[in-house]
């Protein structure tokens, strides 16, 4: 009876020292992964200091890559601050960012961002945080002044062509009645900007005005009102 007794009390005994032991080891967080993602073309490590509980770790992540800190002072449920103390050459540091930790380890995602007008930080080198001078390749200055010239030539082409076509309609219609094709151009000439694309039509195709047009400047330079 004594044995018996003496052995069930060891059991509780040995249980109820083993229960701190666990709820320490269940109340353990599962650490903090840190991932460090880099621009194209940068390469090289970032550190980061991760502080809860009053206890701090110091963690290397390389570019690309990602890595797990722990800490057996770190409690779930606490907040955790994230300050990368290095990076690589000419990058912003990430600092004062917080994760709330887990029985798990939970996930940070950071990104070495080149110093730039756009990602500045006391980190940076002088210089890289100023404005940047662009230059703009010759080939496209080039393509674009082109394109503008070809849109000048186009606008002043298209009415000179609209006109020839014209006159070569009348011609076709009043072939065999030369009076009704020079009164035909007088009328198109006497049209508001049709009189100057005839002419220039005339001067950049070489060929005579048509029939009627001396008659239109006539009345055009007569008619005091007309622009």
């Amino acid at each position: 009876m004594q044995a018996s007794c003496f052995g069930l009390f060891s059991v509780i005994a040995a249980a109820i020292a083993m229960s701190p032991a666990q709820d320490a080891a269940a109340a353990t967080s599962g650490g903090v992964t840190v991932a460090l993602t880099c621009e194209i073309g940068t390469a090289g490590t970032g550190t980061f200091k991760l502080t809860a509980n009053g206890s701090s770790s110091l963690l290397t992540v390389p570019c690309g890559g990602l890595a797990t800190a722990t800490n057996p002072s770190w409690l779930p449920g606490t907040m955790a601050t994230i300050d990368q103390t290095a990076g690589p050459v000419g990058t912003v540091l990430a600092t004062n960012q917080r994760v709330y930790l887990a029985t798990y380890a939970v996930s940070f995602s950071t990104m070495a961002h080149a110093c730039s007008p756009a990602f500045t930080a006391p980190e940076c080198p002088p210089g890289t945080s100023g404005r940047r001078a662009t230059t703009v390749p010759w080939w496209m200055i080039a393509g674009l002044i082109g394109f503008l010239v070809l849109v000048i030539i186009a606008a002043i082409l298209a009415p000179l062509l609209i006109v020839g076509q014209q006159i070569r309609y009348f011609h076709r219609i009043f072939f065999d009645n030369p009076e009704a094709f020079r009164k035909a151009m007088r009328n198109l000439a006497l049209m508001p900007g049709m009189a100057w694309r005839i002419r220039l039509r005339s001067r950049l195709l070489r060929v005579p005005l048509p029939p009627g047009f001396e008659d239109a400047e006539q009345v055009i330079r007569d008619d005091k009102q007309r622009v």
